[in-house]
């Protein structure tokens, strides 16, 4: 009997003595959050406390958090944070606490790593450019850290996928074609890059031109939709049309409009041929009938066979 409640004090106190385990699941570490993009975050608690409870932080400032705690699938304890970073938490501590009240606090943390980056679209559509005049790509973006040179790479390849040109802010090509411009400074954490191309032909315009911008090692790439405008010379009267070659279509559209039919007008004209053709073929008929006609009525006539009766008068007997 004093042997069972020797082991049952010791496992008692062996449990009493175990200190509890807070974890920020899934996150160790610096980590990174885009601002404004909010985060659920959540601590487990492992060998709970019977009043413990959760504290957040970030940095010395506590967050309240109005989440209820639940029950893990192994007997832990759980609360979720609902959080938003914003460019004042960067590389400021997020701390989950946990304790009795005037009582040792456990805790685990991350380090905040905060990073801006509002692009546009994955594809920009510049618009038509006419054949032999020059283009320039630009795109505005949000950043944060400031960009350098090095995070910006403009890119034009052969539909093949071979390397035409690769250049960053301030670079120029050999034969003076493509010219990357410096970065420009709009405002605070907004800039804007641009590449200038001297030309633009069929040739360019099937170049694959994409830009990647780099920022706490994320990248995105953006790619350019080019149109081009070419000059048609041709036509009756020596006027020159337009045609537009964009790429992703697989050929040229031509809008020369003096050359397309007009659907009304044609099927109009077709109309009064098929009527003026009924009318006609009515008319002949009309006319061969009465031909036909007359023709009958003439046979009809030579037809017929006339006798000759002859009469003789008898006077025998009679007075004259």
């Amino acid at each position: 009997m004093w042997k069972i409640l020797t082991v049952l004090i010791f496992f008692i106190g062996f449990a009493a003595s175990r200190e509890p385990e807070v974890e920020i699941a899934d996150l160790f570490g610096d980590v990174l959050f885009q601002q404004g993009i909010p985060q659920s975050i959540t601590c487990s608690v492992f060998d709970p406390l019977p009043f413990g409870i959760f504290t957040w932080k970030v940095g010395d400032n506590v967050i309240e958090n109005s989440n209820r705690i639940t029950e893990g699938e192994d007997g832990e304890k759980q609360q979720i944070l609902q959080f938003t970073p914003t460019l004042e938490d960067n590389e400021k501590m997020l701390t989950c606490e946990y304790g009795e009240r005037g009582e040792q606090v456990f805790s685990d943390h991350i380090t905040m790593g905060i990073y801006v980056m509002d692009l546009p679209s994955d594809t920009i559509s510049p618009g038509l450019v006419a054949e032999g005049d020059p283009m320039k790509l630009e795109v505005t973006a949000g950043l944060y850290p400031a960009p350098g040179p090095e995070d910006i790479l403009w890119e034009v390849k052969t539909p093949d996928g071979e390397v035409v040109v690769e250049m960053s802010p301030g670079g120029q090509d050999e034969y003076g074609i493509y010219k990357a411009g410096e970065i420009e400074v709009l405002s605070e954490n907004l800039y804007r890059f641009h590449l200038d191309i001297a030309m633009m032909d069929q040739n360019e315009v099937s170049n694959v031109h994409t830009v990647t911008i780099t920022t706490k090692g994320i990248k995105k790439m953006i790619n350019f939709n080019l149109a081009l405008k070419m000059k048609q010379e041709g036509g009756i009267d020596g006027n020159v049309g337009d045609v537009n070659i964009n790429p992703a279509s697989g050929e040229g559209n031509k809008e020369v409009k003096e050359e397309e039919p007009k659907a009304g007008v044609l099927g109009m004209g077709m109309g009064l041929f098929i009527i003026i053709g009924i009318i006609a073929v009515f008319i002949i008929c009309c006319i061969i009938y009465c031909i036909y006609r007359r023709k009958k009525k003439t046979r009809s006539k030579n037809s017929k066979t006339y006798t000759a009766v002859k009469t003789t008068t008898n006077t025998e007997g009679h007075p004259v």
